[in-house]
């Protein structure tokens, strides 16, 4: 089973569906494609942000890895938009399931920044499961996690 997670190294939400990303994978024994979207860099000023998500997703590689989890990480700087970018990559993977943290925003938040969730949920031609920013606890199933 391919798994792959939109990835904000920045996000509460993305954390936590990373975590969830790593419990489906030992449990259907998945590969994981950690993807984080950014958009074309104009100016040198932007590298820095280019860096630092190289280096959060090497890490989160490295943390898959010792858990005995195959990850490959893909920073994709295209000009689409996020949304656009993890439905094309799942597309062009052969993708099995997409798993996305969604926050809640304000309708203008929503207007001015997009929704990445939203638009893969709309767009995506494979199952996507969605996680919230809040706080978790253990849960009987599979050892996933629910909402307190």
């Amino acid at each position: 089973m391919k798994i792959l997670v939109a990835y904000n190294s920045q996000s509460k939400s993305s954390e936590n569906a990373l975590e969830l990303a790593k419990q489906h994978a030992i449990a259907f024994q998945g590969t994981l494609h950690v993807v984080t979207s950014a958009q074309r860099t104009k100016t040198e000023k932007d590298i820095p942000h280019v860096e630092e998500a190289e280096k959060a997703l090497w890490e989160v590689e490295q943390q898959m890895n010792q858990a005995g989890i195959t990850c490959h990480t893909h920073l994709l700087i295209r000009q689409l938009s996020r949304g656009e970018d993890v439905v094309t990559f799942a597309e062009e993977n052969d993708i099995d399931e997409i798993i996305v943290g969604v926050e809640k925003k304000s309708r203008v938040g929503k207007f001015v920044m997009g929704s990445l969730a939203q638009y893969v949920i709309l767009q995506a031609s494979c199952p996507v499961v969605t996680i919230k920013s809040e706080a978790t606890k253990p849960d009987i199933f599979l050892g996933s996690r629910s909402f307190m």
